[in-house]
């Protein structure tokens, strides 16, 4: 990816740190709000879009380098319009999706990606969606690439536990529930009340990180 693309990457890594840093399952009829990282339209997302636009003073000197002519700032600018898009639309992906507009949504995901392939929390919440609409296939897909572009993003390992498990396919959904936590322990806290993992009670694995939340809490 181009260093602008690096820069809004680094900007949004930012700016999710001061809120949840995990998305999850966001809001949708069935699925909770859970993780959902409270990045809204506003002050951030226009930190956001300026900050594409300076982002070539960030960079190191790059030594010996021939300037950049003409041609290639064109090419950058227009670089730039596009991640700044693919950002503004996907803020509207999500406000739509946390108030259950689903298919509006979707629409919006959609063409984030195809401004920006490389959007894995568009890719994650395209997932939720098609849990929703119980098209798994289509989930498991979005998911997997999520997690083939970024491959310690929790939300989509924990997604895919909870998509197994509503399809009762659950030695695959305790795997990668297993793996999700060993990402972040944090995971702990959510598995205790989530509905999503009700068939995985009593199995042995599953038990046995419940029992970790048991003990962790008595210890606090």
């Amino acid at each position: 990816m181009s260093y602008i693309h690096e820069a809004l990457k680094k900007a949004q890594k930012e700016k999710d740190g001061r809120y949840h840093k995990y998305h999850g399952i966001v809001s949708a009829p069935r699925y909770k709000p859970r993780f959902f990282s409270g990045k809204v339209l506003g002050w951030s997302s226009f930190f956001l879009i300026s900050l594409a636009f300076t982002a070539s003073s960030w960079l190191p000197s790059r030594g010996s380098d021939p300037p950049i002519h003409e041609p290639a700032q064109h090419k950058a600018t227009a670089q730039q319009e596009t991640l700044v898009n693919a950002v503004t639309l996907y803020e509207k992906a999500r406000v739509f999706q946390k108030s259950g507009r689903l298919q509006e949504a979707k629409r919006l995901y959609g063409e984030t990606l195809s401004l920006d392939p490389y959007y894995v929390d568009a890719l994650n919440n395209l997932g939720v969606i098609h849990i929703h609409d119980k098209n798994y296939s289509a989930a498991r897909a979005f998911f997997a690439k999520a997690i083939r572009l970024k491959p310690d993003y929790v939300d989509s390992y924990y997604n895919l536990a909870c998509l197994h498990a509503l399809k009762g396919e659950l030695t695959q959904s305790l795997s990668h529930l297993k793996k999700a936590v060993s990402l972040n322990q944090s995971v702990k806290d959510w598995v205790r009340t989530d509905s999503d993992l009700q068939n995985l009670h009593g199995m042995p694995g599953f038990e046995e990180i419940i029992s970790n939340i048991e003990i962790r809490n008595n210890i606090e």
